[in-house]
């Protein structure tokens, strides 16, 4: 075991500055709960529905040091997370991540999301070597086509790889698009086993055809961008500087992170949910949306309402 999974939460989250203000955030609210889990459909196998997206400091830290990158990463654990994306290979340097993950011995305890995103059937097979290699883990939890990358050349390629046992799941990607009319032929198609759409309370085009088609034919879904605001702009900057309205305490909502999370989290077609952070007080923040109750289809409407009246 490394000596990051054997360190206690709170002698960890107090053994550095950087940390400190995440040591004095309320804690004993998990002392009786556990985070939720859902099933991946067709498995026997549970998915913490809150898990870490892939910052910049996963890329490269070298401005921050590995002290940070590393302190995101346990915090999810010990909080419960385990889903973990990876940063795209967008750039000629590997992400650093991988380094970061064997240095903590921490692969088994993760379930490990990878993405191509290069052109070509030659390219995209070195790039997947490359990202397996990277983040050393064989089998690798999940590969996904990243926003639908030429299916007929790589999807192909994926579905290779998950009959020779190097991959336990395949999907795609689809974010910032509109049209869902690709995906959902895709989906009724190849039924992969799961798909990652850009999907929030501001965000809703998914929530039409996709995620019930999902449900329908037993495909997980890892929801992305959930604090995407309208015309692209912040989230935060739409709800800065107001109150967080008090009938939130109903589903145990305690800020506006959670606000928006527990809103794509009562979807009973999400799976996971991923957020991207740099603080670990974010992250605790956002982790907890997986603990405690969840709005209603009512109470969905009257979030959506309250949000657009801003």
């Amino acid at each position: 075991m490394s000596k990051f999974r054997s360190v206690n939460r709170r002698k960890f989250l107090t053994q550095s500055a950087t940390l400190a203000a995440a040591a004095s955030l309320p804690t004993a609210a998990f002392a009786q709960e556990s985070m939720r889990t859902r099933v991946i459909p067709g498995t026997d196998e549970q998915l913490p529905v809150v898990g870490m997206g892939a910052p910049d400091i996963f890329v490269d830290y070298q401005e921050v040091g590995k002290e940070l990158p590393m302190s995101i990463i346990q915090t999810m654990m010990d909080m419960g997370g385990k889903l973990m994306d990876t940063p795209a290979f967008f750039r000629p340097n590997v992400p650093a991540v991988g380094g970061l993950l064997t240095e903590m011995g921490v692969q088994k305890d993760l379930f490990l999301i990878g993405k191509s995103t290069v052109n070509g059937k030659e390219a995209a097979t070195v790039h997947l070597e490359k990202l397996v290699a990277n983040l050393n883990k064989q089998p690798i939890d999940l590969l996904l086509l990243h926003n639908m990358r030429e299916l007929d050349i790589q999807w192909p390629i994926l579905k290779e790889w998950k009959n020779t046992g190097r991959v336990r799941y395949i999907g795609v990607s689809l974010t910032r698009k509109t049209d869902y009319d690709p995906l959902e032929k895709f989906m009724r198609d190849e039924n992969p086993d799961f798909i990652m759409p850009g999907y929030s309370i501001t965000q809703q085009g998914p929530a039409e055809r996709i995620l019930p088609l999902a449900a329908d034919i037993g495909i997980a879904v890892i929801a992305v961008e959930p604090f995407k605001a309208f015309d692209d702009g912040a989230f935060f900057s739409v709800v800065a500087d107001k109150e967080l309205p008090e009938w939130t305490a109903d589903f145990d909502c305690e800020s506006w992170a959670q606000f928006s999370l527990k809103y794509i989290l009562s979807n009973p077609a999400i799976t996971s949910v991923v957020t991207e952070t740099s603080k670990v007080s974010h992250l605790i923040d956002n982790m907890r949306a997986g603990y405690g109750g969840l709005p209603d289809e009512a109470t969905r409407k009257r979030m959506s309402t309250h949000l657009l009246s801003l």
